[in-house]
C-alpha cells in the first residue's frame, strides 16, 4: 500500500492563506504524524498544507500551488504514491513551473526527469543515490524527490519533522 501523499509548501504564504485557499479550516486536532486526512505543518520559515491518503492526495494538485504562486511568490509542490511508484516535486514561482523533478518507476530507464534550473543540491542527492543504487541494485531514484523536498523545507513525507510539538500536524476539515 504505502504513502500516497501530496504537499505544498512557501515561506511567502501565510498559513491561513494556505487554508483558505485549500477551501479547508483549522480544528482543534492535532496529530503526531499524518493519518489519512488533510494537515497544517508549520516549520518555519516554512508553511505546509498536506493532502494524505488515496481519497486526499489528488485533490491538493500542482495547480492550486501554480496557482498560489503568482504575484512573485514561490511554492513548492511535491505528490508520491508508492502503490504506482510515481513521484515528482515541482517548484513554481510567479504562476510559472520554475523547475521540476519527475519520477516514474514504471519506466525503462529508472532515471528522474529534471526540468528547469533544478537547485545544485539536486544533482548531489542524485550522484549519491545513484552510487546507493549501484551497490544494492534497489531503486533508490524513487527517493529523490522526497530528499530534496526535505533538504529544502525541513519535511520528508515518511519521517518526524524536527520539531520541538509533539504533535506538529493541524487537523484540517
Amino acid at each position: 500500500m504505502g504513502f500516497r501523499i501530496s504537499w505544498v509548501a512557501s515561506q511567502e504564504i501565510a498559513a491561513d492563506e494556505l487554508i483558505r485557499t485549500a477551501d479547508k479550516q483549522r480544528t482543534k486536532k492535532r496529530d503526531e504524524i499524518p493519518d489519512l486526512s488533510w494537515y497544517l505543518l508549520e516549520l518555519p520559515p516554512w508553511e505546509l498544507i498536506l493532502a494524505d491518503g488515496r481519497d486526499n492526495y489528488r485533490d491538493l494538485g500542482r495547480t492550486y500551488a501554480k496557482n498560489l504562486s503568482a504575484g512573485g511568490r514561490e511554492t513548492l509542490f511535491f505528490r508520491c504514491s508508492d502503490t504506482f511508484m510515481k513521484t515528482d516535486l515541482r517548484c513554481y514561482r510567479d504562476g510559472q513551473e520554475a523547475w521540476s523533478i519527475i519520477y516514474k518507476g514504471d519506466e525503462e530507464t529508472k532515471e528522474p526527469t529534471l526540468n528547469g534550473e533544478v537547485p545544485e543540491m539536486v544533482h548531489e542527492i542524485l550522484a549519491q543515490l545513484k552510487a546507493k543504487q549501484e551497490q544494492d541494485g534497489a531503486d533508490h531514484m524513487y527517493e529523490l524527490t522526497a530528499e530534496v523536498g526535505q533538504s529544502l523545507t525541513g519535511f520528508r513525507h515518511d519521517k518526524d519533522p524536527e520539531t520541538s510539538d509533539p504533535r506538529p500536524f493541524q487537523v484540517l476539515t
